[in-house]
């Protein structure tokens, strides 16, 4: 949510931050804003696109001039999406600036505060706020550094936030600062970025540093120090503060490519990602699965995040993955996408590893009084890495002293590195809002996870273990043959529904999540209500939603255990005038006479099916977006990670 950019070098920055801006759209917004160093500093802002902004920087031309700025894309907490309201926030003179990403909690407080001393705010935003009590603090504290300053108040600050702060008589000084949302400092030679997103930094630069949970930046032209909020104000007045060592905040290389965040050809970012899934499944898979040279019928797993023992985190030297196997139950938390994957992840480690798995909303999770002890391993799974609410789970279990293993695709992101351990998706980058390849691959780093654990729990025999090692092995290649068919059937079934106001879907056992994701995808891009059901829960009140020409789309693999039970809510369906859609295994004609349409899915293992069914329903979800003329890439109201509460 929200986007932050900011550039201090040699180079004019208007561009760079307008690029900057475009880069980062796919993470949700409705207003956008600059504001380049100058006296007063020189802040544009619209509401709206980018593009609006960008007309409004080219007609004011020499007027935006500077090599300083800070850049922002607003997703609206506090206020209505106005001009006004859109980032940076200034004082009235216009001589500090702040773009921010989060909520202060406590901003009505402080507002009041501020006002009763006479300090006048215009926008309806809580940011505003930071801007004056900077500006008050700065007065108030003599002597004192802007560095100390702006720690000062955002010690005063409840709640979340990703700051960068310029200021009109400091032509060489940016001041960023985390607290629950990212910032990524990049470093490049005679010029430094800041941002919320690797993707706005790449193509100046591929080294970075990731700031830490309530860490500040200051960032000068000749370089960058990072320090500790914390430890800035309590070392006020006694100069006893100092930088963190280098080997504490590493310059890390970018595992990311200008051509990975293109949509190089395609249409939308959505059907890119998509097309890309075998390609991305391979990549989770790979180093993870394979064949010993010498033994070509054999299988392996290794996965390294998790069979090697932390320093410090168990005084026998026990590694995160001999500790779930020893868990007394694995708690899966995650929001949205994630928390289908869960669901998938539970059906396969209560089977393949025979652990209990219980699978909680992170958000629901987070405000109750969960009971938790140190034998639970709690999984926290999240594409960006960086979600509020999982995040917040996560301090939970560690409060209990549980095991912490997290499931995420950005490398550096907060979720790993909070965590004891971990896996990465290896992915790539995904930049439709709408997560594709990142849940298949959160999928596959699931599997694997569960057939480890079910061979260090001697639940699989080895036989069991090459079999599904092999099955799965082979997933990327079946669907890379199927898609090209498979798209040009899910363009003719999009015809059909594209008008639709309701759809339904339905599974069972594995395929209850599937059909969950099936419809939270045409929700999230088309903006038809739709609905995911357990099949034979449909008898309980929901079936009343079944009429004419309503949607209903069914997963009915013949090797789901409730697989009869499925092949009679169809007909069911089908004899209330329901327009059915079936998925089911290659070869199957059960549904030839029944339903509408008939999508076959190539074959393979129960547990592994949800990488396969998940497919056209994405494509689905996508061509009646497109044949409505949605905005796929961006839906309305949505944003790419929820780093707010």
């Amino acid at each position: 949510m929200c986007g932050i950019f900011a550039y201090i070098g040699n180079r004019e920055a208007a561009s760079l931050l307008i690029t900057a801006l475009k880069r980062l759209e796919y993470r949700g917004y409705d207003s956008a804003g600059i504001g380049i160093h100058g006296v007063p500093l020189k802040v544009r802002k619209k509401a709206g696109k980018v593009s609006n902004l960008e007309d409004d920087v080219a007609h004011a031309g020499t007027q935006v001039s500077g090599t300083l700025g800070i850049a922002h894309t607003r997703w609206a907490t506090h206020g209505k999406p106005t001009d006004c309201n859109a980032h940076p926030q200034t004082t009235a003179e216009s001589s500090i600036a702040v773009v921010h990403n989060g909520v202060i909690e406590n901003y009505a407080a402080l507002k009041e505060q501020l006002s009763s001393k006479g300090y006048k705010f215009v926008s309806q935003t809580d940011t505003e706020l930071l801007a004056h009590l900077v500006q008050d603090l700065k007065k108030q504290m003599e002597g004192a550094t802007y560095t100390e300053v702006v720690a000062t108040a955002l010690r005063l600050c409840e709640g979340a936030y990703g700051v960068a702060f310029i200021f009109e008589d400091e032509p060489d000084l940016i001041i960023g600062a985390r607290k629950g949302s990212p910032l990524i400092l990049g470093v490049g030679h005679g010029e430094h970025m800041l941002a919320s997103d690797a993707s706005a930094i790449i193509e100046h630069t591929k080294d970075v540093v990731y700031l830490r949970e309530g860490e500040l930046v200051e960032i000068r032209r000749s370089g960058f120090k990072v320090s500790e909020l914390q430890k800035i104000v309590s070392g006020l007045g006694k100069n006893s503060w100092s930088p963190r060592k280098d080997g504490e905040n590493p310059i890390v290389r970018l595992e990311l490519s200008l051509e990975q965040i293109e949509k190089g050809g395609f249409k939308h970012f959505m059907l890119k990602e998509i097309m890309d899934q075998p390609n991305a499944m391979r990549n989770a898979l790979r180093g993870r699965i394979y064949q010993p040279v010498d033994m070509p019928d054999k299988w392996e797993i290794k996965l390294g995040g998790l069979e090697k023992a932390k320093e410090g985190m168990s005084s026998d030297g026990t590694s995160p993955l001999e500790r779930m196997a020893n868990s007394s139950r694995l708690i899966f938390a995650a929001c949205g996408t994630s928390w289908h994957s869960s669901l998938i992840a539970k059906y396969a480690f209560e089977k393949l590893a025979g652990v209990t798995a219980e699978v909680e909303y992170a958000s629901e999770f987070r405000y109750r009084k969960p009971l938790i002890c140190k034998s639970d391993c709690l999984i926290a799974i999240s594409q960006s890495g960086e979600t509020a609410d999982t995040l917040e789970a996560i301090k939970m279990a560690k409060h209990y002293q549980a095991l912490t293993i997290g499931v995420v695709n950005v490398v550096g992101s907060s979720i790993a590195r909070e965590t004891d351990a971990g896996m990465y998706l290896h992915a790539g980058p995904e930049i439709g809002v709408a997560s594709t390849k990142a849940f298949t691959c959160q999928v596959v780093a699931l599997l694997l996870m569960a057939l480890r654990l079910g061979k260090q729990r001697g639940v699989l025999s080895e036989t069991m273990l090459n079999s599904y090692c092999a099955a799965l092995n082979s997933v990327p290649d079946s669907i890379e043959r199927w898609l090209s068919a498979l798209t040009d059937q899910t363009r003719v079934v999009s015809k059909y529904f594209r008008l639709a106001t309701n759809a339904i879907f339905s599974g069972m056992g594995i395929h209850y999540p599937v059909a969950l994701e099936g419809a939270l995808k045409l929700k999230e891009i088309s903006y038809i209500h739709a609905e995911g059901f357990p099949a034979s829960e449909i008898r309980h009140g929901s079936i009343t939603l079944v009429r004419n020409f309503v949607p209903v789309i069914c997963v009915a693999m013949r090797s789901d255990p409730a697989y009869e039970d499925m092949k009679q809510m169809v007909m069911d369906f089908r004899a209330k005038d329901a327009a059915v859609v079936v998925l089911t295994d290659d070869g199957n004609t059960d549904f030839s006479s029944i339903a509408h349409f008939t999508l076959h899915c190539p074959d393979t293992k129960l547990e592994l099916q949800p990488l396969m069914c998940c497919i056209p329903l994405q494509l689905l979800s996508y061509y009646i977006a497109d044949m409505r003329g949605c905005s796929i890439d961006q839906p309305r109201n949505l944003a790419k990670s929820v780093t707010v509460e």
